[in-house]
């Protein structure tokens, strides 16, 4: 067993889960909750080969726009390292942080956390990870060191979820269908004590296992296929502050478009300005409606939207602005960008097949939905620790919480009043526990295969993490059901 996941163990246990999925449709009847949170058994619904491989172009279809940011977000990075700018903008910052490593860690595991909690997509700052870990491995943190505070961080905001990340959001909507009364504001305050608890443990072990690795005489060998190696600064006079500005202009386009400026914080300057802005026109003809792309008849709807209401394809579209912007004006010839288009493109291949193989797990509990036969098996009465546990077998096979969410809304939804938002509280927080171990995690996926992180280095880091953790959570769920 110790050789089979000795190379290569993420993509085996993604696979893995993809298999035991198959064979528990097998075994174990579909189900759905009703009004009321009535049952009904359904048959066993069987998925074979052919669904197999249909499922996986099915996954591509419906994440698609998920893939294709990732895509852009390594065709990004192919560009923007190969300039001298980016190497010396990375080389400013990390000499800036020599010395004090543990609050430089801190700070940016902080921040990344806190935003993770409160956009609506999270998703985005996958785009600034990688800069942060260029500059943290300039500083020569290991990569494990280099994702616990990165990624790893962006998994602490998504277990303490306050006003943002977008399965809490869909969790909430579906609830409704299921007669639950919860909203944003549900528990806020207990959300963010435990997003706080979280982020004090989390760091605790992160600073103990920094001190540790300070320690070593011998610092992890640099391969020749490290990514988060740039290569060497040949114009020692490259300026700095086009890079910045532009790093700094995306990520402020982040935080405007991905916070729910009005849902949450009732700010409606954004739509005002939207609506004013798209409708200048000349004559009867509206410019910017129309160069954004204003509404098609087929379409139904809006893509060009208010700040706090975008999408992730609208980032998208600016990241690859920028990555052209930077090919132009960087003296980078045509065939040279190009070539860097294609190593950026191949720097995501991996986490794009694994991330494609997990969306496909969801793909078959769709098709087969065994959860809710499961969960109604552990019984439907409230209990915390029972649904607890529901929580963690549901979270444990589904990478998205909102179908999570929409396949037990019945159930989740029937609880009202304190079980209600205990209920609500358990499946949000213990979804984003069970992300850090979870191979179909698709932040975790995406840090751990990109840097080439074996999967059992990461769960002999972050397991006692996990562990306490938890012992946190049911604590303060069994005081808010019995107290």
């Amino acid at each position: 067993m110790k050789k089979l996941f000795k190379e290569h163990d993420l993509a085996k246990l993604v696979l893995g889960m993809l298999i035991l999925v198959v064979v528990l449709t097998w075994i174990i009847p579909n189900g759905s909750f009703g009004t009321g949170a009535a049952f009904t058994s359904g048959t066993i619904q069987r998925i074979g080969l052919v669904h197999i491989f249909y499922g996986i172009t099915y996954a591509l279809q419906n994440y698609s726009i998920q893939v294709v940011f990732i895509l852009f977000v390594g065709i990004f990075y192919g560009v923007v390292s190969k300039t001298d700018g980016y190497k010396r903008l990375v080389e400013r910052l990390a000499k800036f942080g020599k010395g004090k490593e543990v609050v430089f860690a801190i700070v940016i595991a902080f921040v990344t956390a806190v935003l993770t909690s409160i956009l609506t997509t999270s998703y985005v700052l996958l785009l600034f990870m990688p800069f942060l870990m260029h500059i943290l491995r300039k500083m020569n943190f290991n990569k494990l060191s280099a994702f616990v505070c990165t990624v790893g961080a962006m998994l602490v905001g998504v277990l303490g979820a306050t006003y943002g990340t977008e399965g809490a959001l869909s969790l909430i909507t579906y609830l409704g269908y299921g007669g639950s009364d919860v909203t944003i504001q549900t528990e806020l305050l207990v959300r963010f004590g435990i997003l706080l608890l979280a982020f004090i443990l989390y760091s605790f072990f992160l600073v103990n296992y920094l001190k540790k690795d300070a320690k070593k005489d011998k610092k992890e060998e640099t391969k020749e296929n490290d990514i988060l190696v740039l290569g060497e600064v040949k114009n020692k006079k490259a300026k700095i502050w086009p890079i910045a500005s532009i790093l700094i202009i995306t990520f402020i386009l982040a935080i405007l478009g991905f916070v729910d400026w009005y849902g949450n914080f009732k700010i409606e300057i954004f739509n005002t300005f939207h609506d004013w802005f798209m409708n200048l026109a000349i004559g009867d003809f509206k410019i910017f409606n129309a160069i954004a792309g204003e509404n098609l008849e087929a379409l139904g709807y809006d893509l060009a939207t208010a700040f706090g209401t975008w999408y992730l394809f609208n980032y998208t579209v600016v990241i690859a602005i920028v990555t052209l912007f930077i090919g132009l004006f960087s003296n980078m010839k045509f065939n040279e960008f190009l070539s860097n288009v294609g190593e950026g493109f191949k720097s995501v291949i991996k986490p794009l097949a694994l991330m494609t193989l997990a969306y496909t797990v969801f793909v078959f509990l769709y098709w087969s939905p065994i959860v809710p036969t499961i969960v109604n098996a552990l019984g439907t009465t409230f209990n915390p620790f029972i649904a607890t546990l529901q929580a963690f077998i549901g979270s444990i096979f589904n990478t998205d919480l909102g179908y999570l969410g929409y396949s037990l809304s019945y159930f989740i939804g029937s609880f009202t009043g304190t079980e209600g938002n205990v209920v609500y509280l358990i499946y949000t927080t213990i979804y984003g526990l069970v992300m850090f171990i979870t191979p179909i995690s698709m932040f975790l996926i995406f840090g751990l295969s990109y840097l080439d992180i074996p999967y059992k280095k990461w769960l002999s880091y972050i397991w006692k993490f996990v562990v306490a953790m938890l012992v946190i959570l049911l604590l303060i769920f069994a005081l808010l059901t019995y107290l």
